[in-house]
């Protein structure tokens, strides 16, 4: 699983998480081609247990077989009481976007086209309140879709957005010139690229996007000043 899917992850209790698991694993039973769980169940006095998850009952018990290469080839299960376990693992987080309600929805264009007037109009007003209710200068983020608007594209372009908006805000508050710095970008345009960096000509901010990587605040901010 791609490191920016983990992240999309959601957080779940143990017992809701086992639960949902269950039912990936029951669908597997009726002949659907799906892969097995594997599982490590974290139990409260020390130990832990590793194995094949087989069935949940709730509120009650885990059944796990103990070897990775399935029941067919072991004999050797494990009925764990519920109540035991404080923590689970996956062994593969992967498994986890075939269960439904574990990974946070794939944001629309919509989505984003929102998060982008947002975070800019955040900015404004923090560093330069008075201008947009006067009629004068807003920063805007303008997005051209050409090659973002697909699953990775748009993935990419949700972590670029964010991290634009925390460098931006890093860069105002910085000690030395920072409020005139920022006040100076009317524009952050987000395109298509090979990779994603930031960029800086005249009033101009250009953040290209690209595939792989994560960006850094810090890397950011650098190229919002470079051009000065």
């Amino acid at each position: 699983m791609r490191m920016d899917n983990v992240q999309r992850l959601v957080a779940r209790r143990v017992e809701k998480l086992l639960e949902q698991l269950a039912l990936l694993v029951a669908r597997g039973r009726t002949g659907e081609d799906l892969p097995a769980i594997g599982v490590t169940l974290h139990l409260a006095h020390g130990h832990q247990v590793s194995g094949e998850l087989l069935d949940y009952l709730p509120k009650e018990a885990v059944l796990l077989a103990l070897k990775k290469e399935a029941l067919s080839r072991s004999e050797s299960v494990t009925y764990v009481d519920l109540a035991s376990v404080v923590a689970v693992t996956v062994t593969d987080a992967g498994r986890l976007a075939q269960v439904p309600g574990m990974v946070r929805p794939l944001p629309t264009r919509s989505d984003l086209q929102k998060l982008a007037e947002q975070l800019a109009k955040g900015i404004t007003e923090q560093f330069w309140p008075s201008e947009g209710t006067l009629g004068g200068q807003v920063l805007r983020f303008e997005v051209d879709w050409v090659g973002l608007d697909d699953e990775p594209g748009r993935l990419a372009l949700e972590l670029a957005l964010n991290v634009a908006s925390h460098a931006l805000k890093e860069l105002g508050r910085s000690e030395k010139n920072g409020r005139e710095a920022i006040r100076a970008i009317s524009t952050v345009r987000f395109v298509k690229g090979k990779e994603t960096v930031a960029s800086l000509e005249g009033d101009t901010g250009t953040v290209t996007v690209g595939p792989g990587g994560t960006p850094t605040v810090q890397a950011f901010r650098k190229g919002f000043t470079a051009g000065r």
